[in-house]
């Protein structure tokens, strides 16, 4: 086929919304660095708008969690599809799209990446979302799948924050960060077990100054 390449997780093609998911109460989407997530509950149906100017495969999910119906392909090779969410659990719904082009004209062998993963929980009512701060660094927390932990850390100015990660991508994983005087990270609670989010504030002399460093940590237990 050629090279292939991933989709980010936003598009700038007009009326194709971010990480291609039209924007509904009944879902929210989380854009990431390489790979959109996406949380919603038993019962929503999730409209996908992909890029025009590709020859789109049907999508697949690799879950019951998520069914894949109503594929349209309107003029100029774009894709539309409904997502429907019918169990609790966890899906990716992938598909591939190859360079339309004009017949008798060269055409590069590229292929493009589209890949959206979801959090199905329950019902909407039942998702939380916590913030945390440097105040409650030590604090253990219990989570469900879908739920969202947000850190947000400060300081002195003369003092650098680093990205609050997270010791298990499996069980909460990253959406989104930054590092800095001030510093913030999501995650999303996507499977069973424990995972510790970290960061530390470190003096802008270290390691010439004995100016101590500060550490920040987080456990979340999620129970699925």
């Amino acid at each position: 086929m050629g090279s292939t390449t991933t989709a980010g997780p936003t598009t700038t093609a007009q009326g194709v919304p971010p990480c291609g998911v039209v924007a509904s109460a009944q879902v929210v989407v989380t854009p990431g660095q390489e790979l959109c997530v996406a949380t919603t509950h038993v019962g929503a149906t999730i409209r996908i708008v992909l890029d025009p100017g590709f020859h789109w495969d049907d999508p697949r999910s690799d879950s019951d969690a998520i069914q894949v119906g109503n594929i349209q392909r309107p003029p100029g090779g774009a894709l539309e599809a409904d997502l429907h969410a019918v169990a609790v659990g966890q899906a990716t719904v992938t598909t591939v799209g190859t360079v339309a082009c004009a017949p008798g004209q060269p055409c590069p062998a590229l292929a493009r990446l589209w890949k959206l993963h979801f959090t199905v929980t329950q019902s909407s009512s039942s998702l939380q979302t916590i913030t945390a701060t440097q105040a409650e660094s030590g604090h253990s927390y219990t989570l469900h799948n879908g739920d969202r932990l947000d850190v947000k850390l400060s300081g002195p100015s003369n003092y650098t924050w680093t990205e609050p990660a997270s010791s298990d991508q499996g069980v909460l994983q990253q959406v989104s960060g930054s590092s800095g005087s001030t510093a913030s990270a999501s995650f999303l609670a996507v499977g069973t077990g424990n995972a510790t989010v970290t960061a530390s504030d470190n003096p802008g002399c270290y390691p010439r100054c004995l100016a101590p460093s500060r550490l920040f940590a987080v456990n979340a237990s999620v129970t699925g």
